[in-house]
């Protein structure tokens, strides 16, 4: 039994000494990647050229999201994202950045545009509440809810009115003349009808790996967090003890002596029993999920041919609560009680302000962006279904010759126009669209948030990196079942 025991010591050593160095990589880079509301991630920037071509067509998405325009001149527009603010007066030729007052950049995450006595006036949610703008291109000044990460807002049913969601948990109304006076919805113990009764085995370990897939958001988030915490501290509490003793045992210097014995039970403790064994499960998943995501095609082809009954999936698949759960909301003039919500479900329909649901099968029941601009109401999904539907019309109409997911559109006096990653596009009839000559601005830079990507996929070192990715993974996931057997015979 010892001879095993020690054989099982010097494989878990060796497989860990060679594949520490990446999995302590894999560990940081994935705290980071879990939270993309972190702005420095998002607004530190880095050269284009660290990004592989692979993930150069991601940039275009962070440089200009949402869009507004001036009702009085078609070619001046403001466009913003989580990197910032800008407005160009010349259809796209030269764009200039629009400031916060005391220097502060917050995330832009949504507009909501509203027309008080011929006036636009842009309501502008960020990670750090509402702002507004009073005259089109002017100075931009507070609004309400400093300090919340506001992640859609859009017009209210009422005049001079928004609605909006706050950390995608609740939503509230308020308006724009009073906005000390904040009315919050309650959707508690929402009654939901028509969700699915299966998803794709694809969908569910998507979501279970990028940290949405156990809990609320919040909650799964923190467990994927810990299996990177975890994996890191493993790495380096490993190599640090092997590289302790082999350091002494060089030196000629006893390892017996209290101080030393102290430092390597220390190590010994919060690398096996403590960090070892909390971490054990979101290691293991992350790491098989991450093995599958290296092959995302073959992935998605094997994952979407194999369902799952929502009802043997985690809780927060069983939407008891829609807390954590609301991505965009609308409302529609006039009518308060009548909302839509997306949600990872699709789009879930109310009329009674909240107290029963309905999700709208039509428009498919995966992640989408649901936005209004002027009477019409908009939705698209990275399946590349779009879908549009005016205030007075009962049925959706369908969006054709748009290349990939839209965030935003405007009426103009020139016609209806769009934004997604690509660029602009323009409606040449029946909703149907075309590449306008309307650019972004080109900032010339990447963000350090894609660069990460390109380090925990290990693009940054080859394209084919992802095989040498897979045997490193594997040596962990051997790690993983190896040490608690390592830490049951010895435990403390």
């Amino acid at each position: 039994m010892k001879m095993s025991r020690r054989t099982l010591v010097i494989f878990h050593r060796w497989i860990g000494l060679v594949a520490g160095a990446w999995l302590l990589t894999l560990g940081v880079t994935g705290v980071f990647l879990d939270h993309d509301e972190w702005r420095w991630l998002r607004q530190t920037e880095v050269p284009e050229n660290w990004l592989s071509p692979s993930m150069m067509r991601y940039l275009p998405a962070t440089v200009m999201r949402y869009v507004v325009a001036d009702p009085a001149d078609e070619n001046s527009w403001i466009g913003g994202s989580e990197r910032g603010l800008w407005i160009t007066r010349n259809r796209g030729a030269t764009w200039e950045a629009l400031r916060f007052p005391d220097e502060q950049h917050p995330q832009v995450l949504r507009f909501a545009k509203i027309d008080v006595d011929d006036q636009r006036l842009v309501i502008i949610a960020t990670d750090d509440g509402l702002w507004v703008m009073t005259e089109f291109g002017a100075s931009i000044k507070r609004l309400a809810l400093d300090g919340h990460f506001i992640n859609m807002i859009s017009p209210g049913a009422k005049p001079h009115s928004i609605i909006g969601v706050d950390d995608f948990s609740t939503v509230f109304t308020l308006d724009i003349n009073h906005p000390e006076n904040i009315q919050h919805l309650n959707f508690e113990q929402p009654q939901i009808s028509g969700l699915p009764e299966t998803l794709t085995l694809y969908r569910f370990l998507f979501d279970l790996h990028f940290g949405y897939g156990l809990l609320s958001r919040k909650w799964s988030t923190w467990i994927n967090d810990l299996g990177g915490i975890a994996l890191s501290v493993l790495a380096l509490t490993g190599f640090l003890a092997w590289y302790l003793k082999r350091k002494w045992r060089r030196a000629g210097i006893s390892i017996r002596s209290d101080h030393r014995q102290s430092i390597l039970s220390g190590l010994y403790r919060s690398h096996a029993p403590v960090i070892g064994i909390l971490g054990v499960v979101p290691i293991l998943y992350l790491s098989v999920t991450g093995i599958l995501f290296n092959h995302i095609l073959t992935f998605i082809e094997w994952g979407e041919a194999r369902e799952v009954r929502r009802e043997h999936l985690p809780p927060v698949w069983q939407y008891q609560s829609l807390k954590g759960e609301i991505d965009q909301v609308v409302t529609f003039a006039g009518d308060p009680d009548h909302l839509l919500i997306s949600t990872r479900f699709g789009v879930l329909r109310t009329r009674d302000g909240g107290a029963s649901w309905s999700a709208q099968t039509e428009l498919g029941s995966e992640r989408g962006q649901l936005f209004r601009s002027s009477d019409h109401v908009f939705y698209s999904t990275n399946s590349r279904q779009f879908f549009v539907k005016g205030d007075s019309e009962a049925d959706w109409e369908t969006m054709a010759g748009l290349p990939s997911i839209v965030y935003d559109a405007e009426f103009t006096k020139n016609g209806l126009f769009v934004k997604n990653s690509r660029g602009f596009f323009k409606d040449s009839g029946q909703f149907t669209f075309e590449a306008d000559a309307l650019k972004h601005p080109d900032l010339e830079a990447a963000t350090l948030y894609l660069f990460l990507i390109e380090i925990h996929t290990g693009n940054v070192f080859h394209p084919e990196f992802r095989w040498v990715s897979d045997a490193l993974t594997v040596m962990g996931i051997l790690m993983i079942v190896t040490g608690p057997i390592l830490w049951w015979r010895r435990k403390w």
